[in-house]
């Protein structure tokens, strides 16, 4: 599992990240933030509420694969170099039990960096802390 540890990044390439991330037209839409690095990740959260939510009541599975696909993308953010940037090849999202409306966070970390490809994992809260989701991502790194 990822750690927490906190990444010593310059503070003002944070806040250009964050704000730069944090102002995207559909995470805003989804009410999904960046909220920091960590050694080997990044942390995020999505304020979830009835507009997010399936039949059920619970927030809806699409809903979670936003926030654990951002999470692991945008914890290979600060690790590619001058000129790269990363898609999702493939989106692998198990759902371990219902997650309430409410704040949702998300821990995402690298497993493996390559020169063109990378694999992610997230894990996914609720506002309570149970574990409601782990995601697995193949990301592919190119060059533009």
């Amino acid at each position: 599992m990822g750690g927490n540890k906190k990444f010593e990044i310059d503070p003002d390439k944070f806040a250009f990240l964050r704000d730069l991330l944090n102002s995207s037209p559909y995470y805003k839409h989804i009410k999904m933030e960046l909220t920091g690095f960590t050694e080997d990740g990044c942390m995020m959260r999505m304020e979830v509420g009835k507009d997010h939510a399936n039949i059920y009541g619970n927030v809806h599975g699409g809903a979670i694969a936003s926030l654990a696909d951002s999470a692991c993308g945008l914890s290979l953010i600060i690790r590619l170099h001058e000129g790269e940037f990363a898609v999702t090849q493939t989106l692998v999202v198990n759902y371990l039990k219902p997650a309430p409306i409410g704040v949702m966070t998300a821990r995402g970390w690298i497993v493996h960096r390559g020169k063109t490809t990378a694999v992610l994992e997230a894990d996914l809260f609720s506002e309570s802390g149970d574990l409601v989701a782990h995601a697995q991502t193949t990301h592919a790194i190119r060059i533009r």
